[in-house]
């Protein structure tokens, strides 16, 4: 069992020259690991086909994975893999008008 202190001062507390300021803060780009870069929901129209159109992300299309999922029986695929150019943009299928919710996830450990 370790020590824990929520006062900063005794056993378990940081040492001082490893706490940082009490107003530092960090930005979610210093998280690590995979982190959603966006998401939305798109209905599909009578030939249950949508495209997805945002803006250009960093890095390359292989660096994300795209994930849909629709709130009816039909099953929604991504029908046209995620591809970049002047933005970003993938086509989802589910078969029939429904909406599908979808997200872009970054990879990571």
């Amino acid at each position: 069992m370790g020590a824990t202190s929520v006062t900063g001062v005794g056993y378990g507390s940081a040492d001082g020259k490893n706490k940082g300021s009490e107003h530092m803060t960090l930005g979610v780009g210093h998280l690590i690991g995979p982190r959603v870069m966006a998401c939305g929901s798109v209905t599909t129209t009578g030939g249950g086909v949508a495209t997805v159109n945002i803006p250009l992300l960093a890095g390359v299309a292989g660096d994300y994975v795209v994930m849909v999922t629709a709130t009816s029986a039909t099953l929604a695929y991504v029908s046209t893999a995620l591809a970049f150019g002047s933005g970003a943009s993938f086509t989802v299928t589910a078969g029939v008008t429904v909406p599908v919710y979808w997200a872009i996830v970054k990879k990571g450990l």
